[in-house]
């Protein structure tokens, strides 16, 4: 059976049985003692359990329609629970709560007036400015608090007036007997239900909203029959007296069931993108596994043919294999450089392919002015501006801190404009012997939406223009925290700031960066 008709087939076999308890409603069955607890208990906890799971759908984004569902349910529990304390032969022979005979009859009346009257004004079309403003996500607690205080407030006086001031109130059972109640009330009451009813099934249609509001709709008409049935039987314990408690099961149970079935469904989804979730996780980690191995093996071969490479390069700008000319030396010692820069981005794919737990590091005591022109080496033709302060010195591992340097420095080249920064100077924040180590340059920054995610690997800035594989600055930070230092980017500067440890036992002779700076172009 397809989900969208099962309403539909539930509210007709409740009529089915309505008509078949009506053929003779007045056959006595007698008193059953236990029928009555089980009766209300079952009530009782259906509604109390609906408003909750109501009240959790509407505060988790659900319909403002399913609040208007909460109050009817919020008005039978309460009013339920006050039936069943006066209802004589439940918890007491005559009733509780200074019960008098008819406030049983009475607040059934409250029960089966209260309730589809309240399904009928959840169901039924509302005016577009009302719920428009009733839509409000501003509003949402507020609205629930004070509907909630209405409705519950109302529930409490009818039920004061039919147990503490019920002396007043019209005799409608004698004996047993509620004919009153059938002929003077009755007409009023199978009213109420007729309207709530159409208006119901007029709010419904009208929106063809599939789901809860049908089964609510089957709800209201389980509700109408209880009603029917009760004042059609005329006295208690008949076929339609037990039929109608039959209905008003329904009522209390159709809607709950509906949401817990819903529930089900929802879990065997979600259930079912798990499974296929996990499946494609498997699959992105063994594709995972394969590329870091694979630029694993092509990272590593590639480091011998560059390093003898760099070594001719490195005799031929020394004059050892003859004498050259000068321009052509220069030119070796361009090509020597950017082969460093090679091998430093093939250190970059072993320390991202998983083996970052492997790189070693062999801090030294290095001066940074010749750092800081080696990287300018390797960057012929760009505007660079190394500046560092005669006689800086820092402790870290040459080939990791050119690796540090050189991705940051490219970094800039690719995504900024000329000239780049790169400027060298103490830290005294840091402690003794720590430097500070920038790198900026004359483009627009880095995107603000991207700046949390700039040191994740592969994350990158959409619509840059410039093609890359993400790795260089989660590089850098991965052997900036190594050397036990720090890398940050100040978006107000536009700066990339490396702060390392210095060499606390070496002697800095730092002159002013105005006055004795070194500067290097290319």
């Amino acid at each position: 059976m397809r989900v969208g008709r099962a309403p539909w087939v539930v509210a007709g076999v409740v009529l089915l049985v309505a008509a078949a308890i009506l053929v003779d409603p007045d056959v006595g069955l007698g008193f059953q003692p236990a029928f009555l607890p089980t009766f209300f208990t079952l009530v009782i906890a259906s509604d109390v359990l609906t408003c909750l799971v109501l009240v959790e759908h509407y505060r988790n984004g659900g319909d403002v329609r399913v609040l208007a569902l909460s109050w009817a349910y919020l008005w039978s529990a309460i009013v339920v629970t006050v039936h069943s304390a006066v209802f004589p032969g439940v918890w007491a022979a005559t009733g509780l709560l200074g019960a008098v005979p008819s406030s049983a009859p009475w607040l059934w009346t409250a029960w089966h007036v209260g309730l589809p009257v309240l399904l009928g004004l959840a169901l039924a079309p509302w005016p577009t400015r009302l719920e428009r403003r009733l839509v409000d996500t501003t509003r949402r607690r507020r609205v629930l608090v004070l509907s909630w205080a209405v409705v519950a407030g109302a529930a409490a006086l009818v039920c004061l007036r039919c147990t503490l001031w019920a002396d007043s109130l019209p005799v409608i059972i004698v004996d047993g007997d509620y004919s009153v109640l059938t002929r003077t009330y009755g007409p009023w009451v199978a009213a109420a239900n007729a309207l709530a009813l159409a208006a119901a099934t007029a709010g419904v249609l009208r929106r063809r909203t599939p789901g809860l509001e049908r089964w609510a709709l089957v709800a209201l008409l389980a509700s109408a029959c209880d009603t029917s049935l009760v004042l059609l039987a005329h006295s208690r314990f008949t076929t339609g007296w037990y039929g109608a408690r039959l209905m008003a099961v329904t009522a209390a149970l159709v809607v709950l069931m509906s949401m817990l079935l819903a529930v089900a469904r929802l879990h065997r989804q979600v259930a079912g993108h798990a499974d296929r979730v996990a499946e494609q996780n498997l699959a992105l980690r063994e594709a995972q596994q394969t590329r870091d191995h694979v630029l694993a093996v092509v990272s590593h071969d590639l480091r011998s043919p560059l390093t003898a490479l760099q070594g001719y390069q490195q005799l031929l700008a020394d004059g050892e294999l003859g004498d050259l000319p000068e321009d052509a030396r220069d030119l070796a010692r361009r090509s020597a450089a950017i082969s460093r820069r090679l091998s430093l981005m093939t250190e970059d794919l072993l320390a991202i392919t998983g083996t970052q737990g492997q790189v070693s590091l062999v801090p030294v005591d290095l001066a940074l002015p010749e750092q800081l022109r080696e990287v300018a080496q390797g960057f012929p033709g760009l505007d660079l501006r190394a500046q560092c302060p005669p006689g800086l010195r820092v402790r870290a591992d040459p080939l990791r801190l050119q690796q540090v340097l050189v991705n940051l420095v490219g970094n800039a080249q690719k995504y900024g404009a000329e000239p780049v920064e790169l400027t060298a100077s103490p830290d005294p924040a840091g402690g003794p012997g720590a430097v500070r180590i920038t790198v900026g340059d004359a483009g627009a920054g880095v995107p603000p939406r991207f700046v949390p995610r700039l040191f994740e690997p592969y994350a990158r800035a959409e619509g840059t223009g410039v093609h890359g594989t993400g790795l260089g600055l989660s590089v850098v930070r991965d052997l900036v925290e190594r050397h036990g230092g720090s890398v940050t980017y100040e978006p107000a500067r536009r700066l990339f700031v490396v702060r390392l440890p210095g060499a606390p036992d070496a002697t800095q002779a730092v002159a002013s960066p105005e006055t004795s700076s070194a500067t290097a172009s290319t």
